[in-house]
């Protein structure tokens, strides 16, 4: 009772809060007579800056949303989270995996002119290998040789099977760079790629302009003749600027769903493949013990986070891929882990922790994630667990728990990756900088690489899921929720979609009505 007291009493906080933040004038009207005006100017607001818009050193994922308008990937995701064709228009794996062969599509032109051919991807995969500073070298690992069998035909030589290797390529490993532009350098501030905008303007730090590439092959998805995003850190700001015209959509907050209705504008949301998490270093405190990690799991009252805490958007799982995606296992069920705090209690009892203990949990100093921990310290606390906090920076963070391995647990957000063997491998197996202490067991490792071996896409759903049914029956993470990943639009945006990869949308297809 005290639990669903507390957690009601911070949702009408929170609801007032965000109540008052939207007072303020209401939209113009808008006129449903208006026409697609293929000259537009489409501006967005994003809350992540880009490291560089050279995609083989580009260091965070959220670059990927200021690079995809200026850089074809040789595989595109679709919005669902499938590799569908980009500038490869098929693919297909050889006998046992042995190499991946690429069909190319044919009269596509890079922004500068040079033509695209089997050759711009020899020399692309080359440099994004060996490039110093390469943030996609182990995502590549697999590939020895590109084979140049014509000019629109090129073989992946693999030295073990790669079934990951077409969602690799639908992300920055795959954007392809005019082999022009690689030798001219100059990428850190200018984009030169084959996408269905040119990279016109870069003001540092702040706003990219890019204008329609009229040769793309595929001119639809270029819906205005100019797009333009500004870096807009703060959340309140960005959704004001939204609602007073500035600019034409961003990225906001579930907290911020219902002020953004009100004030007439469109709302997308949905959950993709981004996990809010308790990472746990599973060779630290008393996490080595699956009872332990089992316990903490039943402590946590994962749906009434989700309602106290995003109003109800997100998915409340215990696994890390959600319902209906490939990987996501439902013999084992978003609710493997349910709320029990005498479950809890008994397990760790068994555990020889009849009296609790304590441990450190590193928490970002950032405003949302402190009414987080305050409601999780308090679940740990029904069971006898005290959750000691160490509020650190994001680069702090790390630095300090994947860099060396300090402190027991952190709050943080994996972003997701494009194929979920990415996902697997990295947070579970061993040698991976995200997974703190190394720790992983016979099981998984075994289960990992089959699903990354398995090239027959009717069979490696099951992988997948058998994958991340043993991480689930293991507790090797404590998964909060699965987020909702949100836009607010102004009524004249069409076109625009949410995709698995979350926060880092796609400007394909958007279009303005004037």
């Amino acid at each position: 009772m005290a639990l669903n007291t507390c957690l009601r009493d911070l949702c009408i906080v929170l609801l007032l809060l965000s109540t008052l933040a939207g007072c303020g004038p209401e939209l113009p009207q808008y006129n449903p007579n208006a026409k697609v005006d293929p000259n537009a100017t489409a501006t967005f607001a994003l809350a992540s800056g880009v490291t560089r818009f050279d995609p083989h050193r580009a260091t965070s994922s959220y670059d990927n949303t200021w690079l995809f308008p200026v850089y074809d990937r040789l595989i595109h995701m679709s919005p669902a989270g499938t590799a569908v064709p980009g500038l490869a228009r098929a693919w297909r794996f050889g006998p046992n995996g042995a190499w991946l062969d690429l069909d190319l599509r044919p009269g596509v032109t890079f922004h500068d002119g040079e033509p695209f051919t089997a050759e711009a991807v020899a020399i692309n995969i080359e440099r994004a290998k060996t490039v110093l500073g390469s943030a996609v070298k182990a995502e590549l690992k697999h590939i020895q040789r590109v084979e140049i069998i014509d000019p629109l035909h090129v073989r992946l030589h693999l030295d073990a099977p790669d079934a990951a290797l077409p969602l690799i390529l639908s992300d920055r490993a795959g954007m392809m760079v005019s082999p022009q532009a690689l030798r001219a350098g100059g990428l850190d501030l200018k984009g030169v790629g084959a996408g269905p905008f040119r990279h016109v303007e870069f003001l540092l730090g702040n706003r990219s302009v890019y204008e329609r590439f009229d040769d793309y092959w595929a001119p639809e998805d270029a819906g205005v003749q100019r797009l333009q995003l500004v870096l807009t850190p703060d959340t309140t700001t960005r959704l004001n600027a939204v609602r007073s015209g500035q600019v034409d959509g961003t990225t906001i907050g579930t907290l911020q769903i219902e002020q953004a209705r009100r004030y007439n504008l469109q709302v997308q949301t949905g959950v993709g493949l981004e996990v809010l998490h308790m990472q746990l270093n599973r060779n630290r405190s008393k996490f080595s013990d699956k009872r332990v990690r089992q316990a903490l799991n039943h402590a946590v009252d994962r749906k009434s986070l989700v309602r106290a805490l995003s109003f109800g958007y997100g998915e409340a799982s215990a696994q890390h891929f959600p319902i209906g995606y490939m990987a996501h296992d439902a013999a084992t069920g978003a609710d493997y882990y349910n709320y029990d705090p005498d479950r809890a209690r008994t397990l760790l009892a068994e555990a020889g922790l009849k009296e609790g203990f304590s441990f450190e949990l590193i928490v970002p100093n950032i405003p949302s994630y402190m009414p987080l921990f305050e409601v999780l310290q308090y679940q740990f606390a029904e069971i006898g667990v005290t959750a000691i906090p160490w509020v650190l920076e994001g680069a702090q963070i790390s630095e300090r728990f994947y860099g060396t391995s300090e402190g027991d647990a952190a709050l943080v957000t994996w972003g997701g990756r494009p194929d979920p063997s990415q996902t697997i491998d990295l947070l579970f197996t061993p040698g991976s900088l995200p997974n703190p202490g190394g720790h992983s067991t016979p099981e998984l490792m075994v289960l990992a690489q089959l699903a990354r071996q398995e090239i027959d896409p009717q069979q490696r759903p099951t992988q997948l899921q058998a994958a991340a049914a043993e991480i689930a029956r293991q507790a090797l993470d404590l998964v909060l929720y699965l987020p909702s990943s949100t836009f607010a639009l102004r009524p004249e945006v069409e076109g625009m979609r949410v995709w698995a990869s979350g926060n880092k949308p796609e400007f394909r297809g958007v279009r303005i009505r004037r």
